[in-house]
Order: structure tokens, then C-alpha cells, then sequence
């Protein structure tokens, strides 16, 4: 008797066999019936899917968290705030109240950026990013605010002397010590924590050390091992100070030769050399708020406002005038960073003229736009001379001295380390 199968559609593979009992074929061979394979698609296979989308899905959610907490060691700049310079400054008989236009400083904001933030600062045409390395010297948060600090004060200090040589008077000065700037990880300044970023050192075991030529001379009389006792002020009070003691570290110059070590530096040491720090004798009493504003980039505009508050606030001409750049003791400007977001900060305060450092120019009037006019200057008797043109009263400071000669500070070259 012949057998029978049950055969699947064309094309079908097949699963299994059965046999069919009673009906054994000629050559004793079971009867086979050929079955379809599952269809595909079928809801096994299917069940698989939500899984891995559910892993897909928490893999790119830990990224994207990650990216939002996670802090890049980078920062943004940022458009900051434009102040008038008025509020900021107290001097005898100031004329602030009666100001004709507004003197505006600026300044940039500074903000720590999360991985997240990078796309959207790539598209903001105001923002700038810069490596933690390049702007912090990757130094710690609140050593660089201290470094911020410091220049702040001798920025103030330094206006007020430049302003009022402007205008006529004598400011003496004279060199009181060293300021710290930096103080080297590792070395006995940081590790006793005897010293901080900001303090002056006018002498050690009772020797002055009006300089640090005289502050290097002084610790070398030493060993290292030795304990010396450091007269330690401020910059805006550097005496009488207050006494600290501190064991001398060593350190190895190039020169294979072993010194005592304190471990500090000024802001120049990291292109060694140190400069001192100066006291200034001014014939009355000039207070600058910094208003919690950190670095030295107002200079130019506190020392217009200290002569604009002396000599009856019409020194603007009844415009908006904004300035920024760092003012020395001759009276030059130095360059400042992030002038293309003070641009913009200005400008949206309503000033018709900023006053930038003439090395940054460019970089300004490519970011001034509608009734902004940008100049650039080299020294406060040029900034002067450009207020004059737009109807600004000199007063006093038209016909005073430019600011004298002194507070030039020798730098000093150091032959062996740039720490001591």
C-alpha cells in the first residue's frame, strides 16, 4: 500500500516528521508529514525588540546626565555687566552726585561649563570658550580668585595715584615689600599654611624687606631647616602686619646649588621675575568699591572716575562713555582679556563710545555695531585728549602733569628659580 505525506508550500523547510501508524509504505519507511517553520515576525521573536530599545534608551540617557553634571574643564565667557563708575568712588568733596552723562567700567562673566553647554555656546556668536589651563594657569578655583583679588586692589591703588598726579597733586611712594601671587604647592609657604595669595612680606627676623632683591638676600642669610619669623601685611594695610613663623624648605637651582625655599612668588614669577609692591602717600582719602568685580582690567576706568568725581563730573560731555584696560603707575594702558564680550556688554548699556586698549581695537569694532564708536588708547593723557573732543571738561587734569615718573617697578631677574 502506498504511503502519503502532507507536504508544506514550495519554498518550505522542513521542521520534523510524523509517522502515521497502520500505514507502513512498501519499503517499510514511516510516513512523513513536512510542516511550515514559524512564521517570521512571530511573537517570540518580536517580545525581543522592546528590550533592547529599553537598553538603547538607558544607555543614551546616563550619556545625556553624564553631559548635563558632568563639569568640562573648560570655561565661557560671557557678555557681563556695564556699571557706572560714579557709585564706586568716595573722595573729599566729590562732585559723583552731579555727573553729566555716565563713565561705565565692565566686565566679562565667567562661567564653568558642563559637556551639554558646548553645543549651545558653539552657536552663541557672544561666547568664547577657553581652557581651564589658559585662563586659571590650572591653578585652584580659590587660589584664582585670590590672584583676582589682589590685582583688583593694586588696580585701585594704582588709579587713584595716576588720577590724582593728573590733576596736580603729589603722591609719593615707596617700596614696602613683596605681595604673593602664587605660592608653589609642596613647598613650606603651602604646606604650614603660613602664607596666603594676597599677603605682603615686608621683613624677616626683623630685617626689612622693601623689595624682593631684599626679601631673596634676606632668606639666603638662612639654612634650610631654619625657622624664620615673617612680617607679614596686606596690600591695602601692608604695616604693621602681623608676625608668622615658618621652617625654610630647600629647592635646587639650575645650577645644581642647594638654598633655603619659602615658596612663594609674585605674578611674575611665572616668567621669572618678581617686581615689588609700593605704598602710596595720597594727600587725602580715595575709596574704590570693587563691587566683588576681580582683576585688574578697570584700572583705566576708576582713574577717569576718581578725576572725573574731582573735577565736577562733566568730564564725559554728556555722553555715555564706557573704558576698560589696566592703568600703570606712568599712566599707560595695558591690554585686558575678553573684549569682545565687553563690547557687547557696553553697547547694550547704551554707551556711544568705548575707550579700549589700542592693541585690541580690532577685536572691539568688530563687535560694535548701530551708535557704538570704539578707541583705542595708549595712556590716560590720550583718553583724556579723546574725551575733550566730544565735548568733555578736563578741567584740573587739562593742564596737570601726565601721571609722574615713580612706581616703576625693577623687575628682577632671577638668575637660578623664579621662587624663593
Amino acid at each position: 500500500m502506498a504511503g502519503w505525506s502532507v507536504s508544506a508550500a514550495d519554498g518550505a523547510r522542513a521542521l520534523g516528521t510524523l509517522s502515521a501508524p497502520g500505514f507502513p509504505d512498501p519499503d517499510m519507511s514511516s510516513t512523513r508529514i513536512t510542516l511550515p517553520p514559524p512564521m517570521v515576525g512571530s511573537p517570540r521573536r518580536r517580545r525581543r525588540w522592546p528590550y533592547v530599545l529599553l537598553g538603547v534608551g538607558v544607555v543614551v540617557g546616563a550619556a545625556v546626565l553624564y553631559c548635563a553634571l558632568a563639569t568640562a574643564p573648560y570655561y565661557e565667557l560671557l557678555p557681563g555687566q556695564a556699571q557706572s563708575v560714579a557709585g564706586l568712588i568716595t573722595v573729599p568733596n566729590g562732585s559723583a552726585h552731579h555727573e553729566s552723562g555716565r563713565l561705565l567700567l565692565t566686565d566679562v562673566e565667567v562661567d564653568t561649563m558642563k559637556y551639554l553647554q558646548f553645543v549651545p555656546a558653539w552657536f552663541d556668536p557672544n561666547a568664547t570658550v577657553v581652557s581651564a589651563g589658559e585662563l586659571t594657569a590650572n591653578l585652584p578655583a580659590s587660589e584664582f580668585d585670590a590672584q583676582g583679588t589682589v590685582d583688583m586692589s593694586e588696580s585701585q591703588l594704582i588709579a587713584s595715584a595716576v588720577a590724582l598726579r593728573q590733576l596736580g597733586y603729589s603722591v609719593p611712594e615707596h617700596d614696602v615689600g613683596t605681595t604673593v601671587y602664587v605660592i608653589q604647592p609642596g613647598s613650606p609657604a603651602w604646606d604650614q599654611h603660613a602664607l596666603q595669595v594676597g599677603d605682603v612680606v615686608t621683613a624677616i627676623d626683623g630685617v626689612p624687606t622693601p623689595n624682593p632683591q631684599a626679601l631673596v638676600a634676606a632668606t639666603r642669610t638662612h639654612q634650610p631647616g631654619d625657622t624664620i619669623t615673617l612680617q607679614v601685611g596686606t596690600i591695602d594695610h601692608p604695616t604693621p602686619g602681623r608676625a608668622v613663623s615658618l621652617k625654610l624648605g630647600s629647592m635646587r637651582t639650575t645650577g645644581g646649588k642647594v638654598e633655603p625655599l619659602i615658596g612663594i612668588g609674585d605674578k611674575s614669577a611665572q616668567i621669572a621675575s618678581m617686581g615689588t609692591q609700593p605704598a602710596y602717600e595720597y594727600p587725602f582719602a580715595v575709596h574704590i568699591n570693587s563691587d566683588n568685580i576681580g582683576g585688574p582690567s578697570a584700572g583705566l576706568a576708576f582713574t577717569l572716575g576718581v578725576v572725573n568725581s574731582l573735577t565736577g563730573g562733566q568730564l564725559t560731555g554728556g555722553h555715555i562713555v564706557a573704558a576698560t584696560g589696566t592703568i600703570h603707575p606712568d599712566g599707560t594702558i595695558g591690554d585686558v582679556g575678553g573684549v569682545a564680550q565687553k563690547t557687547v556688554a557696553v553697547q547694550r548699556a547704551g554707551a556711544t563710545l568705548f575707550l579700549v586698549p589700542s592693541q585690541e581695537l580690532a577685536v572691539a569694532q568688530s563687535k560694535a555695531t548701530g551708535k557704538l564708536k570704539v578707541m583705542g588708547v595708549s595712556s590716560l593723557s590720550q583718553a583724556l585728549q579723546d574725551l575733550a573732543r566730544i565735548g568733555g571738561h578736563l578741567g584740573a587734569a587739562a593742564n596737570g602733569p601726565p601721571a609722574g615718573a615713580g612706581g616703576h617697578s625693577v623687575p628682577y631677574d632671577w638668575q637660578d628659580s623664579p621662587w624663593t
